[in-house]
């Protein structure tokens, strides 16, 4: 997949954007414990109950949550770009909430040890736009947390839904 072409940003509570870098880390710190528990609380109820929207939105606003989210670091540091695979929904993305879950995927994904390793932490809300970029490279989608939660979001809705949760707090 080669790198779109519109720069990254975040969304700030006004709903202008912002830029964003992405940034190669070997491993980032985790998020705070209870973060990670609501997270997988909601990723649970999330998969009892896929069509409850309101299900839904406690589990994005649980990913939103998160300073940042990590993705699986392709390329040169200079110019990294996501792990992405193709798969029936298109071309897809994946994101995760820990160095643990990200390392996991990647190994499943067979990616060798020394690239499992590397990951790109990208800060919220900043990452959702960012990613969301990467529809004019023909990405379809991003996964969560694959494959133990796998929450899935079309690109289209992340920035949208990163302006909605800042600007309407639970």
């Amino acid at each position: 997949m080669s790198e779109p072409e519109a720069s990254a940003s975040a969304a700030s509570e006004s709903g202008t954007f912002e830029p964003v870098e992405p940034q190669v880390v070997a491993p980032p710190a985790e998020p705070a414990p209870e973060l990670v528990a609501e997270l997988d609380a909601a990723a649970a109820a999330s998969k009892s109950a896929p069509s409850d929207a309101a299900v839904q939105e406690r589990l994005w606003r649980a990913a939103f949550a998160l300073d940042r989210w990590l993705f699986l670091a392709r390329g040169s540091d200079d110019e990294p770009t996501p792990f992405a695979l193709r798969t029936d929904e298109g071309a897809v993305i994946f994101a995760f909430s820990t160095a643990d879950r990200a390392h996991a995927a990647a190994l499943e994904f067979g990616l060798p040890e020394d690239e499992a390793a590397r990951m790109l932490a990208v800060p919220l809300p900043g990452a959702a736009a960012w990613v969301a970029s990467y529809a004019e490279s023909g990405v379809e989608a991003m996964v969560f947390d694959a494959p133990s939660n796998g929450a899935m979001a079309p690109l289209a809705n992340l920035a949208a839904m990163a302006v909605y949760i800042s600007q309407n707090p639970a």
